[in-house]
């Protein structure tokens, strides 16, 4: 099998493009593979973007104009990617410069900006055998089966050279939903293991099936609390190891959170405290490289994260991590997902999806925090702005805390007698006409969603009359991802409710 590749992946690299940059979308494990290789023996670069969005493509292609697509998407390839286009070549394999640029990946832009950082192929490599050292996974025959892109880089790293520099065979396929993982681990030889993350694995964990022997679980991208980890092996019969790295550093770290909160780095890898902030080097991390998170370190073989140092929190004398009230928060049953933030009052709000009543959310998190960290606001949510591997996005989800707030503050309006809307509107007895009054709904409903457009007005009931130069206001909530109920209210009566649907402006529309 790894000669056809080798065979696939030379034979693709004479047909490729003179470029600099190729921007490798391919989904399919096995076809991804073969482009990145070739592009790798063509001594160019290929780019690895955090999403396939219409606007990452774009600032990509702006970013780098010498570059082309390569995609098994015919309608998104400039160099199209399929199995019946596969050549093999008997030509022997170039040398590889392992220390030239291979690859160019993109933070995941949880923190801001995503940020373009450069891998070669000496340095996966690196990481990669320290790893297998660290599982004694070298010279097994195991299937790997990964939930996780092959552009993140904890999927390149585990689908690809992980397999590459061992006997591992990767099973060429993307389960998402909790069945399709399960039912395709049944189908696979005894010896195996399952690559994921943390949201995949807990809702993996809260299925009534049988799960069949895995050898073990590995998952990344954010830490697990103890409890979670312990739910997921109790179902899954495993043990889950967690591996902690980043697109900067690649793995350099694991743990199993269900016996011990420390991590142990891997062999050669150091870990160190620099006045106030730490560095880790050693491995296959060449350069000294400052973290952006907070660590205890116990002894030279192991330390404790303590969160990301903007995640350190001080309220009232008293210090905490997000991080960790996040975790309070999710543990929480009937919560499926959360998160605190900081609101205009230098207090802690938080965003919930939960059906719970928020004095419900509120008595659980009094017996696990702190009386000073409990969110003086709950918004109730549909969902959280998170990218494929449950990363949330800073800027979109600054913007669901806006809206949030705008939705729960009441609107007061006035409309004065000298309005053109009176001229001729019943005479001598003037009242306001119900289109002004869903005027005002819609202004205030698009500045909410700045980023949607009205779609259709589904329901409206004309409770009561409103005059001239009398206070009304209006209040929005949202029953659904596209339906805004509104209420106008003068004082304590109600003078209309109705839904609207809205739509983001690139969609089509509901009616």
């Amino acid at each position: 099998m790894r000669a056809d590749l080798l065979a696939h992946a030379i034979a693709l690299s004479e047909k490729l493009p003179a470029k600099s940059y190729a921007i490798n979308l391919c989904q399919d494990r096995y076809l991804f593979i073969v482009a990145f290789l070739a592009v790798c023996l063509r001594q160019k670069i290929s780019l690895l973007p955090a999403n396939q969005t219409a606007k990452t493509l774009a600032d990509l292609t702006v970013n780098y104009p010498d570059s082309y697509i390569l995609s098994d998407d015919p309608l998104n390839a400039d160099c199209y990617m399929a199995y019946d286009l596969l050549e093999k070549s008997n030509e022997p394999c170039p040398l590889i410069d392992t220390d030239r640029p291979l690859s160019i990946s993109f933070t995941s832009g949880s923190t801001g900006k995503p940020k373009a950082i450069i891998k070669t192929w000496r340095e996966f490599q690196t990481s990669a055998e320290l790893a297998l050292e660290r599982f004694e996974l070298q010279n097994q025959e195991i299937t790997l089966l990964s939930t996780v892109p092959m552009q993140h880089m904890y999927g390149l790293e585990t689908s690809f050279f992980w397999v590459l520099f061992s006997q591992m065979t990767l099973h060429n396929s993307r389960p998402f939903y909790p069945e399709d993982i399960r039912k395709t681990l049944a189908d696979l030889p005894a010896e195996k293991i399952l690559v994921s993350t943390p949201r995949h694995l807990k809702i993996c964990s809260q299925t009534q099936d049988h799960w069949r022997a895995i050898k073990f679980i590995l998952s990344s991208t954010a830490p697990m609390d103890s409890r979670q980890a312990q739910q997921i092996e109790k179902k899954l019969q495993t043990p889950l190891y967690e591996l902690l790295g980043s697109t900067e550093t690649l793995s350099f770290a694991s743990r199993q959170a269900s016996k011990s909160n420390k991590w142990q780095p891997y062999a050669t890898i150091q870990l160190t405290q620099e006045k106030d902030h730490f560095v880790v080097q050693g491995g296959h991390i060449i350069k000294p490289l400052r973290l952006d998170d907070t660590f205890k370190i116990h002894d030279k073989d192991s330390f404790s994260l303590l969160g990301r140092s903007a995640d350190l929190i001080k309220i009232a004398g008293k210090r905490a991590s997000l991080h960790e009230l996040n975790q309070q928060l999710t543990s929480i049953s009937g919560i499926e997902d959360g998160v605190f933030f900081f609101a205009k009052n230098e207090r802690l709000s938080a965003l919930v999806v939960s059906k719970l009543a928020k004095k419900t959310i509120i008595k659980h998190l009094r017996q696990a925090i702190d009386a000073v960290f409990l969110p003086r606001v709950i918004y109730s949510v549909f969902t959280l702005p998170r990218n494929n591997m449950g990363k949330l996005l800073k800027t979109e989800l600054e913007q669901l805390i806006q809206t949030q707030q705008m939705l729960a503050t009441k609107q007061h309006y006035r409309i004065p007698a000298a309005h053109p809307c009176f001229a001729g509107h019943f005479p001598n007895n003037p009242i306001v006409p119900g289109v002004v009054l869903l005027n005002y709904v819609q202004q205030q409903l698009l500045a909410a969603f700045p980023n949607h457009r009205i779609s259709t007005l589904t329901q409206a009931k004309f409770l009561h009359p409103l005059l001239p130069e009398q206070d009304f206001s209006v209040s929005l909530t949202q029953s659904s991802t596209h339906n805004i109920k509104f209420t106008c209210m003068r004082d304590t009566e109600t003078l209309v409710t109705g839904t609207f649907i809205i739509a983001t402006k690139e969609e089509k529309s509901h009616d």
